[in-house]
């Protein structure tokens, strides 16, 4: 007897059926999972005005033979559903963020961000925006890397998810512009919704964002200047740099400035992962900027939105020409302290 060889086409198509099966069957053997914001076993249903989450599979008889029936039983009601609470927070020393959506209350979101954060980095942590309602939380970093996380308030009724982004964006990256510099629109984060019900047999319905470890700290450089004008040491500052804990750098350089100036103390600039610049002005008196060593790769905004940054803004020359009006004699730069040195020194200040 002999045989022929199955041609190309049939190989493939026999391959087809082959995998077509197996897909089917992993589809009928894997329990039914939650669809948008419900528990596993429901999906989401209802309205604009009305949410709810409706149980997924049949609910009376079985695919069994005749003999092997279930006893029928009457289909679960729906769940009501309704907007959650979500919370972000930040630390000064990082551009991490730790989110937490999908809870009944402000409290517990606001308690397990700040647990995770303070594991994470230990004291220092604050709540950067709580949360409640459909709308999303925006994120964005300026150029030194410093996280900004804002919700952007409250948007009219019947706002589409895209103005609402835009709105919400908008004050976020305001915000940022009006501290800092080279803001870029990074990402946003959308609510939850849980049962309204809040039954304890639900379990925890909620959803973490975490950092991936090892978490990345930022190096900081920072100045200090005496308060009192009547000190010898008025036209002196204390520079620190080279650290990566703010609040540490921070006292570290106010007490060395407090016991030469005899004055009380304030820090007055800061860079961080750049440079503190020190530059003299039209009049011939010194002053302090900070910026980056490189403009940072441009994320990109929505696109009907742009933030009110420059990219080319954001390293020390053209930081520094923005002090001198464009009529005067233009500013020029004396110095630059990196952020990753480490070093204390006293600094003359031009008069």
């Amino acid at each position: 007897m002999t045989f022929e060889r199955p041609s190309r086409a049939a190989a493939l198509y026999a391959l087809f059926v082959l995998i077509i099966s197996a897909v089917l069957f992993c589809a009928t053997s894997v329990p039914a999972k939650a669809e948008g914001q419900c528990p596993p076993g429901y999906f989401q249903t209802g309205g604009r005005d009305y949410i709810a989450c409706a149980p997924m599979g049949p609910v009376s008889g079985s695919d069994e033979g005749p003999g092997d029936e279930e006893p029928s039983r009457p289909a679960a009601p729906p769940v009501e559903i309704q907007p959650s609470y979500m919370a972000a927070a930040t630390h000064i020393d990082t551009s991490e963020y730790w989110v937490s959506r999908g809870h009944w209350t402000a409290e517990a979101a606001n308690k397990r961000v700040m647990e995770a954060c303070t594991a994470d980095m230990g004291k220092g942590c604050t709540i950067s925006d709580t949360v409640y309602g459909y709308g999303p939380l925006g994120v964005a970093t300026d150029a030194m890397g410093l996280r900004w996380i804002k919700s952007g308030g409250e948007v009219p009724v019947g706002t589409s998810l895209f103005e609402n982004v835009e709105l919400r964006y908008k004050a976020l990256a305001e915000m940022c512009m009006e501290r800092s510099f080279g803001c870029e629109y990074e990402t946003y984060v959308l609510q939850g919704f849980v049962p309204k019900s809040a039954d304890p047999s639900w379990g925890d319905v909620s959803h973490d964002m975490f950092p991936v470890k090892p978490i990345k700290r930022h190096n900081w450089a920072l100045l200090a200047q005496p308060e009192s004008a009547s000190t010898s040491a008025q036209h002196k500052s204390w520079l620190i740099s080279g650290k990566q804990n703010f609040e540490a750098a921070a006292e570290e350089v106010l007490a060395q400035c407090r016991e030469a100036s005899g004055s009380e103390c304030t820090v007055t600039a800061f860079a961080a992962n750049g440079v503190l610049v020190q530059f003299v002005d039209s009049k011939g008196q010194s002053g302090w900027t900070s910026a980056v060593l490189t403009v940072p790769k441009k994320r990109q905004p929505p696109r009907k939105y742009r933030a009110p940054a420059l990219p080319d803004r954001v390293t020390a020359e053209p930081r520094v020409a923005q002090h001198c009006p464009p009529d005067a004699k233009p500013c020029r730069v004396l110095a630059k302290y990196d952020t990753n040195t480490p070093r204390l020194q006293v600094i003359e200040e031009l008069r």
